[in-house]
């Protein structure tokens, strides 16, 4: 696997895919970072994969529930 460009579907979401090619049977990750300020209830984001696969661009969806902190409130 050739991965060769990942995308967020927005500034707060931030994705760090391997660089080097994952060989048949092997393993690797992609992390991703969300910023929640500001935000707040159900998100979901998207981060967009394009590697030499069948189809090009695989579309990951990450969700979360953001509750506010009542400390930063004030």
């Amino acid at each position: 696997l050739l991965i060769t460009n990942c995308k967020g579907s927005c500034g707060c979401t931030v994705p760090k895919c391997p660089k080097e090619p994952i060989a048949p049977g092997g393993t690797g990750s992609i992390e991703v970072k969300f910023n929640s300020k500001g935000k707040k209830n159900a998100q979901s984001k998207t981060v967009t994969i394009d590697a030499n696969t069948d189809p090009a661009q695989t579309i990951l969806t990450i969700k979360a529930n953001v509750t506010p902190n009542p400390m930063m409130a004030k």
